[in-house]
């Protein structure tokens, strides 16, 4: 439920921020024209067009599992539309693991560069 409330936007309890949280984009790097499109490869060696790497990017999001690694994924392919991008070359995966009231939490992190095609 709560899931579903971040992917509309809903309002929801702050506590339930710091509990389950949505899935964040930070980046840092050029924009351009919006795009509608954006591959994603998982190694350098996918990719067969010249490029530059316009940014990169770091999603995260509190979570456990891989319907949450999918959701940071949905969120670096909507922000790298809007910057303009072309691709995603995800170069590394990660969980940070902490403690907060009493109870351990993991945070996914996902890094990734923006391209942008030649």
């Amino acid at each position: 439920m709560i899931r579903n409330m971040c992917k509309s936007g809903g309002l929801f309890l702050p506590v339930a921020f710091l509990v389950f949280g949505c899935a964040t984009v930070n980046y840092i790097g050029n924009s351009f024209d919006p795009t509608t499109s954006v591959d994603m490869y998982f190694s350098e060696e996918e990719i067969t067009q010249e490029y530059t790497v316009i940014g990169h990017a770091l999603g995260s999001m509190l979570g456990w599992g891989s319907e949450d690694s999918e959701e940071i994924r949905a969120k670096l392919i909507e922000v790298a539309q809007l910057k303009g991008a072309d691709a995603i070359l995800i170069t590394g995966i990660g969980k940070d693991n902490f403690f907060m009231g009493g109870s351990s939490s993991a945070e996914i992190q996902i890094d990734a560069l923006f391209l942008k095609y030649k």
